[in-house]
C-alpha cells in the first residue's frame, strides 16, 4: 500500500518526477508515458476553449519539454505540435499560458531539438500580441538565437536568407501600414530587430539596409522615425544586452571592489562628518587615507574609460561614417521620395483623415535627404527652392536648418540653383541690425556652402561679405576672414584685387598649375606637390661636404 502511495505522489509531483526521470530514464518510462497520454487528451479539451488559463496544463507542458529529449521516439513531433498550438491560437490564448508555451519552446530550441527557421518565424508572428512583456521576451530571444547562429567568422546565411524574406513580408504586408491593426506593431519590432543585428555587426549587408530603408516611408509615424533615426545615427556605443552576462558573474567581484573604492560624494560627506567634532590626529588620518582612495579610484576610472575608447576606435576604425548611406540600392528615387514625403505636411490618422505630421519629423526627413544628396552627389531641383522659407533668423532650429542645406552642396550642383538662397541668407542674417551670433552664423553657412561650391557666390555678394572682418565682435571677424581665406585659395580671381593676398596674387600671375574653377569639372592630380623639394640637399649634407 505504501508503494502505490508513493508512486501516486511521483505522479502528481511533476518537479520530482522530472527530476527522477533525468537520473534513470528507462526505470520511469511507463510514468512518462503517463504523463504523454495525460498530455494528449488535455491538448484536444484544449482545443475546444482555447482561452482558459489551464494551469495545470502548463506545468505538464514544461515538464515535457524538460524530458522530452531522453525519449526522442515517443516525443516525436512535440515541438512542431505546440508551434502548431501557437499559430492557431496565439491571439486568444490567455497571457501567462502563453507564456509558459513560449517557454518551452525556448527551452527545445536551446536543446537542438527544433531548428531556428521553424520557431523564429513563429515568434515574429507573435509580435502582434498585444502583450508587452511577451513581445520583450520575444524580442531579446530572437536577438541572442540570431547572434548564436552567426557567431565568429561563420554566417548561417540559410537562417539569414528565410528570416530577412519573412521580415520582408511583415513590413510590407498591408497590415503593416494601418496604425489600429497589429500588423504594425510587429513591423515595428521586426525593424528593431534588424536594427539592432546591424549594430550588433551581425546583419550588415545591403539587404538588410534596404529592408529598413523600406520602414521610412511608412504611415505610421514611430516606424518612420526609428528607420530615420537609424539612416542618421547607425552606430552606437555597447548596450545592456551585451553586458548583462558579464555583471551576473562577476557580482561578487564587484562588490568586492566596490567596497575598496570611494567616490567623490562618500569623500565629502567624511569630510563635513567630521568638519564640526574634535580634531584628532585618528581623524586626520582617516580622512587623508580616504583622499588619497579617492585619487587611486578617479585613476583607474581614467584608464579603464581610455581603454574602452580604444577598443571602440579599433572597431569602428575600418568602417566609414556613411557606410549605411553607400548601400542603399537606389539613392536617387530614395532621397525624391522621402523629400516628397516630408513636403506634403501630412499623415494618416486613426480614423482616417489627415493630420500634420510634426516639424522635428520633417526636419530629420529633410537632414536624411540632405546627406543623401550630399554623399551620392544627387540633384532634387525642388529641394533648394524650398528650403528658402526657412532660411529665416527667427526660424526654429535655424542653426540645424542652415547645416543640412550646406551638406546638401556639392561640387554638381547648379550654381544658379543656389544663389538665391545665398542671397536670402545674406539680407536675412547678414545684416547691421542683427546680432552678432546671427551675423556669424550666416557667414559660416555661406563659408560652409562656399567650399562645396565656390562658383556658388558672385563677386559683388562676396565684396560686401568680406567686408565685415573689420567687426567690433571677435565672431564675426573670424567668420569674414575664413571666408576671405577661403576664396583666396580655391578662386582667388573673384576677389578685388587688393584682397587677394601676397601668395593668391604671385600665383595668378606665375601662370599656376590651379585652374580657374569650372562648373562640373574634375581636376586630376598629377604627382604629389612638393616632391621636388626631396631631391634638394639638406643643410646636414651640405656640411658634411664641406
Amino acid at each position: 500500500m505504501g508503494r502505490r502511495q508513493r508512486a501516486t505522489e511521483v505522479l502528481d509531483n511533476l518537479p520530482q518526477l522530472q527530476n527522477l526521470i533525468k537520473r534513470d530514464p528507462t526505470s520511469y518510462r511507463e510514468e512518462f508515458l503517463q504523463q504523454w497520454r495525460h498530455f494528449e487528451s488535455s491538448l484536444s479539451i484544449f482545443d475546444l476553449k482555447p482561452e482558459d488559463e489551464y494551469k495545470d496544463f502548463s506545468e505538464l507542458l514544461m515538464f515535457l519539454s524538460h524530458v522530452s529529449m531522453l525519449y526522442p521516439k515517443d516525443c516525436e513531433g512535440y515541438p512542431d505540435k505546440l508551434l502548431n498550438l501557437l499559430q492557431r491560437h496565439y491571439m486568444v490564448l490567455n497571457p501567462s499560458f502563453r507564456k509558459s508555451i513560449v517557454q518551452s519552446i525556448i527551452l527545445m530550441r536551446n536543446k537542438r531539438q527544433v531548428s531556428s527557421i521553424r520557431v523564429l518565424p513563429v515568434f515574429f508572428t507573435m509580435f502582434r500580441c498585444q502583450d508587452k512583456a511577451l513581445r520583450e521576451l520575444l524580442y531579446a530571444y530572437i536577438l541572442n538565437d540570431i547572434k548564436s547562429a552567426n557567431k565568429g567568422q561563420h554566417k548561417n546565411n540559410q537562417l539569414n536568407k528565410v528570416i530577412q524574406n519573412y521580415m520582408f513580408s511583415i513590413i510590407n504586408s498591408p497590415e503593416a501600414q494601418n496604425k489600429t491593426s497589429p500588423g504594425a506593431i510587429a513591423a515595428k519590432k521586426s525593424l528593431d530587430v534588424c536594427i539592432e543585428l546591424y549594430k550588433k555587426n551581425i546583419w550588415n549587408d545591403a539587404k538588410t539596409v534596404n529592408v529598413i530603408a523600406l520602414g521610412a516611408f511608412s504611415p505610421i509615424t514611430k516606424i518612420k522615425v526609428t528607420c530615420v533615426q537609424f539612416f542618421l545615427n547607425p552606430t552606437s556605443k555597447k548596450s545592456s544586452d551585451d553586458g548583462d552576462s558579464d555583471t551576473d558573474d562577476s557580482s561578487d567581484s564587484d562588490s568586492q571592489s566596490n567596497s575598496k573604492k570611494m567616490s567623490r560624494s562618500d569623500l565629502l560627506k567624511l569630510k563635513k562628518n567630521h568638519a564640526f567634532t574634535k580634531k584628532t590626529k585618528s581623524k586626520q588620518r582617516l580622512i587623508e587615507k580616504a583622499t588619497k582612495l579617492y585619487k587611486k579610484t578617479t585613476k583607474e576610472n581614467e584608464k579603464e574609460e581610455d581603454i574602452d575608447d580604444l577598443e571602440e576606435k579599433k572597431k569602428n576604425k575600418d568602417q566609414p561614417h556613411f557606410r549605411v548611406l553607400s548601400l542603399i540600392h537606389d539613392p536617387q528615387n530614395f532621397a525624391e521620395k522621402l523629400f516628397s514625403l516630408s513636403t506634403s505636411n501630412s499623415n494618416s490618422s486613426k480614423k482616417g483623415g489627415q493630420t500634420v505630421e510634426r516639424f522635428e519629423v520633417r526636419l530629420m526627413q529633410l537632414k536624411l535627404v540632405s546627406r543623401l544628396m550630399g554623399y551620392h552627389q544627387l540633384y532634387i531641383p525642388s529641394f533648394y527652392p524650398f528650403m528658402l522659407r526657412y532660411l529665416q533668423p527667427h526660424q526654429r532650429d535655424v542653426t540645424t536648418i542652415l547645416a543640412l542645406y550646406a551638406s546638401a552642396i556639392h561640387q554638381y550642383t547648379p550654381p544658379d540653383a543656389i544663389q538665391p538662397q545665398l542671397r536670402a541668407i545674406a539680407n536675412n542674417f547678414v545684416s547691421d541690425h542683427c546680432s552678432p551670433e546671427v551675423i556669424s552664423a550666416g557667414l559660416n553657412s555661406i563659408r560652409a556652402v562656399a567650399s562645396r561650391q565656390p562658383l556658388s557666390v558672385d563677386s559683388e555678394l562676396l565684396s560686401d561679405l568680406i567686408e565685415y572682418r573689420k567687426h567690433r565682435d571677435k565672431g564675426v571677424m573670424m567668420a569674414a576672414r575664413s571666408l576671405l581665406q577661403l576664396y583666396r585659395e580655391k578662386y582667388p580671381e573673384i576677389l578685388p584685387r587688393k584682397e587677394r593676398g601676397k601668395t593668391a596674387s604671385e600665383k595668378l600671375i606665375s601662370d599656376s598649375k590651379d585652374p580657374k574653377p569650372l562648373f562640373g569639372k574634375e581636376y586630376i592630380a598629377e604627382g604629389v606637390d612638393g616632391i621636388d623639394l626631396l631631391d634638394l640637399p639638406t643643410s646636414e649634407s651640405e656640411d658634411g661636404g664641406d
